[in-house]
């Protein structure tokens, strides 16, 4: 069940109120509002199978956009330019932006691991091939192995976190949060 459905059954549940009596129940004013972003529950080697597909028309900016790019500059993914120049995906570009030079390294990266959708949509293909690399590290680091370079992120409480631009504080990976 992916998370969106998750948020609407519990949705469902609040609303039919306790007992099943069909009274809706506003929730405590105080309430923290439900984490909408990349999960890190359970073990390591799954924490990405149930992810939201990421790209221009699904979350095109947030925290977890960030995440995915540090995976394509992990990787050493190329992006197409409007000459048809191939150029690096770098650092600077992690930046929770999926826009085109994001797409265009995300096709160059499904096509580099023989995936069957070549799309530049991050969907659960993508996702479950990114996970394979996983490596759980000490101090709650979880260490994605990159083909040029690893990449750490952090798992606090079943939440993932990064980086901008793979530099400074750590950032919840939110789906619509950027920054």
């Amino acid at each position: 069940m992916s998370k969106r459905n998750r948020a609407v059954a519990w949705t469902t549940a609040v609303l039919l109120g306790a007992g099943g009596t069909g009274i809706a129940l506003a929730p405590a004013a105080n309430a923290a509002p439900a984490y909408f972003g990349i999960d890190g529950k359970g073990a390591v080697a799954n924490d990405w199978e149930d992810e939201e597909n990421l790209g221009v028309e699904a979350y095109a900016r947030g925290n977890a956009i960030a995440l995915w790019e540090a995976v394509l500059w992990a990787d050493g993914a190329q992006w197409e330019d409007d000459e048809g120049e191939w150029q690096p995906f770098r650092k600077s570009q992690i930046d929770g932006s999926f826009g085109p030079e994001t797409e265009s390294a995300t096709q160059w990266w499904q096509s580099r691991h023989n995936l069957p959708d070549t799309d530049g949509v991050v969907n659960g293909e993508s996702w479950d091939f990114a996970q394979t690399r996983l490596q759980s590290q000490p101090g709650n680091i979880v260490q994605y192995k990159g083909l040029v370079r690893n990449v750490n992120f952090k798992r606090v409480g079943g939440k993932y976190q990064v980086k901008l631009r793979n530099v400074g504080a750590w950032k919840y990976a939110h789906y619509r949060t950027l920054g």
